[in-house]
């Protein structure tokens, strides 16, 4: 009986000592684990912030870019009407020096004549 005393008190030692050791072990690791875990947070607020921060440029350039859209469409829509003026009075003009009218494209000279043989 008392070499099974004796080797239940050696094996009682041992195992108070690997769990000692054990939770040694586990207290480290889980420092270790929480500095890993802070780590990763900064990082990831990081992380966010400059994706925060990337979105918001894109976002202020899209408005710029759409600005841009909305006024280059308005000077489109203003040469587009300065063009056709431009065309309208071009032909006004031409139909003043060549003296074609509303005549269909011949001189105004020879309907006016036309008209004076009609009186």
């Amino acid at each position: 009986m008392e070499n099974f005393q004796t080797t239940f008190n050696s094996n009682h030692t041992t195992t108070n000592e690997a769990l000692k050791s054990l939770g040694s072990l586990f207290k480290y690791e889980k420092a270790k684990l929480q500095e890993i875990r802070t780590g990763l947070k900064t990082d990831h607020e990081t992380f966010q912030t400059t994706i925060s921060s990337q979105i918001s440029k894109l976002q202020d350039e899209l408005t710029k870019e759409s600005n841009i859209k909305d006024s280059l469409a308005l000077k489109t829509e203003e040469v587009k009407v300065l063009s056709a003026k431009l065309e309208a009075s071009e032909k006004q003009l031409r139909c003043s020096i060549t003296g074609e009218g509303k005549w269909g494209g011949l001189p105004m000279k020879f309907h006016q004549g036309a008209e004076a043989g009609k009186k």
